[in-house]
């Protein structure tokens, strides 16, 4: 991979980290706002019809808020193999990993192959 190319997955990696840094504030201040909720202090008078609806909308948000963090995780690592020349090579058997895979998800640190393999291993 050249430099030009190197920059540009750079470039769309941090606005991938702006983006998911701005999902994040927005999960936090959705969570302050609902405080309330989760300390018996709500709007539907404990009617369980809502409340289980409430609860599930919560629970939707904090699996969300968890897969948002992990994806996060997922691009500083990427930015760390940038500025550590060695971005663009898989973590297993050290080959580059595939161009279209890159495009698909610039934080990839696994090459196909080894990717199908971590996914049977589960």
């Amino acid at each position: 991979m050249d430099e030009k190319e190197l920059k540009e997955f750079g470039e769309r990696l941090l606005k991938l980290k702006e983006d998911l840094e701005g999902e994040l504030k927005y999960v936090d201040k959705t969570w302050d706002e609902s405080q309330s909720e989760w300390t018996g202090e709500n709007q539907y008078d404990n009617h369980m019809g809502d409340l289980g609806t409430a609860t599930f909308s919560r629970e939707q948000d904090l699996s969300l808020e968890l897969n948002t963090r992990d994806l996060m995780v997922r691009v500083n690592e990427a930015l760390k193999r940038i500025d550590e020349s060695t971005y663009g090579f898989c973590r297993v058997c050290g080959r580059p990993i595939e161009r279209e895979r890159l495009e698909a998800l610039p934080y990839a640190d696994l090459c196909i192959e080894d990717k199908k393999k971590e996914e049977k291993s589960w």
